[in-house]
């Protein structure tokens, strides 16, 4: 189907309220991104909620992380962030852009994002806030799709007292 067919064929599919063709247009292309984004969304998720026990359903044990941090394995990498567990009370990741292409089995990709991190000091709540834009590799072995390596790029940091709840 060409471009402007495409997009004609869109158009009157919004026209007409039958929004469920627009997702079958190029399904193809839009499902194998859509991979490497429910493995982005899950790594969020997963963080957040502290089940680190779920990280290798998206990475590989070879995973490493680089940037601000050096660790190799997914075995250090949780115990990483065991360590950061214990340092922030809680935290949230907001997952922005996502831009990234695939080359055979292999995703590369940058993902932006903002961590917040909530602690206490001196009686005080807090939420240090951290600008990432991470620099993401996937790679596809047989079914399924994780991480082999995740580069921590920090644009900026602001910490700022909370509202008492």
């Amino acid at each position: 189907m060409t471009l402007s067919l495409r997009i004609l064929a869109m158009r009157n599919f919004i026209f007409l309220g039958l929004l469920m063709p627009i997702f079958l247009l190029g399904a193809t292309e839009m499902e194998i991104n859509n991979e490497a984004k429910q493995v982005i969304y899950q790594y969020a998720e997963i963080i957040d909620s502290r089940n680190f026990d779920k990280l290798d359903s998206i990475m590989w044990s070879d995973f490493s992380m680089s940037g601000g941090y050096d660790l190799k394995g997914i075995d250090a990498f949780i115990g990483a962030m065991n360590y950061l567990a214990t340092t922030y009370d809680s935290t949230m990741h907001f997952i922005g852009n996502i831009d990234g292409v695939w080359d055979g089995n292999i995703y590369k990709g940058k993902t932006y994002c903002i961590a917040s991190h909530m602690f206490v000091e001196d009686g005080q709540s807090k939420k240090m806030d951290m600008g990432i834009i991470y620099e993401d590799t996937l790679e596809r072995r047989g079914e399924d799709v994780k991480f082999i390596n995740r580069s921590f790029n920090l644009q900026w940091q602001k910490t700022e007292l909370l509202d008492p709840q």
